[in-house]
């Protein structure tokens, strides 16, 4: 740890600034000698009332930036040790580097250290539930990447291991909806890394745990093994089961938070896909073949009978459809494009 990464007494954040003791307490309204008590100590963020760092916050410059800083820094420091304890090393300059919000990184090296452990079942799905949603899952797939400029982990292969320790133990009988996400939060990572799962993984008899499960699989296995027949048979099974279909078109609307999550697994009878629609044509753009392909066969018409305007973007949809439609090597998956290209024009 450097010198700048040291804990700062009140007294040092404040020199540059060329405040005394007596200026801090003017310009925020404290009693001096609660300055007083503080202004020496290096650990005067664990001595300082909430109300009182809110006055200094809003009265002295760069207080705000220490302390989000010297916050993260030391959740950081904790988990890096504990994970190390564990036999994971973690990338510091991935972690430093990434466009990811740190909180959620942080979160997803907690995440991995509850795996590792074996922590309690209830406990674990509980905390990898909250995963569910854009910035979160960003966070996930750079725990659970191989690659060494951007993973997390300096080696992951221990996590990959634990989480398939887990997922049976997750996908038990008894109905728990923070289970049925964690298992499918757990199974999408990673089948995205290595394109397949071990048969620990494979779903169980048709429910809706099994169903999403299922789901999980299927989107991991389709960003990380381009296989367009996989692509056609789940959207064979979504035609065939039902509650394939309903989790299928509930999932999107609340990853993205168009929708509210909900343990019944639905959504409301109005809904604007305007979130969605921004994921989906960022999709359309950067996935690979066979992603297209399940998007343009599979989700996109079941998100047109949900909101038929698609979040007010029908014609950036239909572009986008068009552009990317027209550089594929598959006729099948040109066919598809330019089906739903015509269909989305009639509807406009």
């Amino acid at each position: 740890m450097t010198a700048d990464n040291e804990p700062k007494s009140l007294s040092e954040i404040t020199s540059d600034l060329g405040l005394n003791m007596s200026d801090v307490a003017m310009f925020s309204g404290l009693d001096e000698s609660t300055v007083s008590r503080l202004w020496d100590n290096s650990a005067w963020l664990d001595r300082i009332s909430g109300r009182s760092l809110q006055s200094l916050i809003s009265s002295i410059p760069g207080i705000a930036e220490y302390s989000m800083a010297h916050s993260l820094r030391r959740r950081r420091d904790a988990l890096v040790g504990d994970l190390h304890d564990e036999g994971l090393a973690v990338n510091l300059r991935a972690l430093r580097e990434s466009t990811v919000p740190q909180q959620h990184l942080l979160n997803a090296l907690e995440a991995a250290l509850h795996i590792v452990r074996g922590n309690a079942t209830q406990r674990v799905s509980s905390y990898i539930a909250r995963f569910w949603g854009r910035d979160q899952d960003r966070a996930l797939e750079a725990l659970y990447s191989l690659d060494s400029e951007q993973g997390l982990l300096d080696n992951p292969n221990r996590l990959f291991e634990s989480s398939v320790e887990l997922a049976p133990r997750l996908n038990r009988k008894t109905y728990s909806f923070h289970s049925i996400l964690a298992l499918n939060i757990l199974t999408h990572q990673v089948s995205k890394v290595t394109g397949a799962l071990s048969t620990e993984l494979e779903p169980p008899v048709p429910g809706r745990q099994s169903a999403f499960m299922m789901r999980g699989v299927v989107m991991g296995s389709l960003i990380g093994s381009n296989d367009l027949d996989l692509a056609e048979r789940y959207r064979r099974e979504l035609e065939r089961t039902p509650v394939y279909a309903a989790l299928e078109e509930w999932s999107f609307p609340t990853y993205t938070r168009d929708g509210r999550i909900s343990s019944d697994f639905t959504l409301p009878n109005s809904l604007l896909l305007r979130n969605t629609a921004r994921e989906v044509l960022r999709e359309i753009e950067s996935y690979n073949d066979a992603y297209l392909y399940y998007l343009v066969s599979t989700y996109i018409p079941l998100a047109l009978q949900r909101d038929a305007t698609f979040g007010g973007r029908l014609g950036d949809l239909a572009r986008a459809l068009e552009k990317r439609g027209a550089g594929v090597g598959d006729k099948r998956i040109r066919d598809a494009c330019g089906a739903l290209v015509k269909q989305i024009r009639g509807m406009a």
